[in-house]
């Protein structure tokens, strides 16, 4: 079904996809994207597709993402629930793979309660001198700045460490 037709169905159906997305959805996104258009790993345009095509299945209550058409290109990103807003910037296997790192190394600082999340985004912010705390995302991030990320967690922990290591 062509995006189009598909666009009047979901319209005339109520039924909320990218093409026809809930407004209150929308709102809540703080600092959205605009959809990719071209890939910027290999200059394939991009299109909407289920996240079957990547996972094998459907995933997650809202099925669907990004994807590069590019024959040898893997790039792709997932979408904020019942909208057409990328979640992040379109990304490679490298580029998931650092994103990963660097989850990993930054969720500790907020899931330990120590401050919350916007705490450890207005820190790590300024960790890596981001003036603009609305555009420290790691998934808008390249493999250097997430790089940047686990290094910065590493040398917080490492300061905390010695601060709390008796005299």
């Amino acid at each position: 079904m062509n995006h189009a037709i598909a666009d009047a169905f979901d319209k005339a159906s109520g039924a909320k996809t990218p093409w026809n997305p809930s407004r209150s959805a929308i709102a809540r996104v703080k600092n959205p994207l605009p959809a990719p258009v071209t890939c910027p790993h290999c200059g394939a345009s991009v299109e909407i597709v289920s996240n079957a095509l990547i996972y094998g299945r459907e995933y997650g209550e809202w099925p669907w993402a990004f994807m590069c058409t590019g024959k040898f290109c893997d790039s792709y990103v997932g979408m904020h629930p019942l909208t057409g807003i990328p979640l992040g910037t379109l990304a490679d296997g490298p580029t998931r793979e650092a994103r990963k790192r660097a989850k990993a190394a930054f969720n500790p600082l907020w899931q330990a309660k120590a401050m919350t999340r916007s705490e450890a985004y207005a820190w790590l912010a300024q960790a890596l001198g981001i003036v603009n705390v609305g555009e420290c995302h790691i998934g808008w991030f390249d493999v250097d700045q997430c790089q940047r990320v686990v290094e910065a967690c590493a040398s917080r922990r490492n300061q905390g460490e010695k601060n709390s290591c008796p005299a």
